[in-house]
């Protein structure tokens, strides 16, 4: 289950699916200018609980990161791309924009 903040918006995630693609699939939006292509960055959430319940960074999500560390707080600790990062359990994560369709 993921679990979406400041809105409490909750969906439940496939085998193997991103976290937009959950969300969109559930009928929510997800803030994205590529549409899910990793390059805009405009997915990025950050991670509130559940860090060990995402899948391992990937080179390319990880480049991405690291490209607008400087914009995040934290240095970008615990911050990943809802449309790389995938769920294996419960999460909970702070994104503005997640609604309704």
């Amino acid at each position: 289950m993921i679990q979406v903040e400041p809105t409490g918006v909750s969906f439940e995630t496939k085998e193997d699916e991103t976290i937009m693609a959950a969300a969109i699939r559930n009928g929510y939006t997800w803030p994205t200018i590529c549409g899910g292509q990793g390059t805009c960055k405009t997915c990025v959430f950050l991670t509130l609980e559940g860090k060990g319940n995402l899948t391992e960074i990937e080179p390319w999500e990880a480049q991405a990161l690291e490209s607008i560390v400087d914009t995040l707080p934290n240095r970008g600790q615990g911050w990943r791309l809802a449309c790389q990062a995938k769920a294996i359990g419960d999460v909970r994560v702070k994104k503005i924009g997640v609604r309704q369709a």
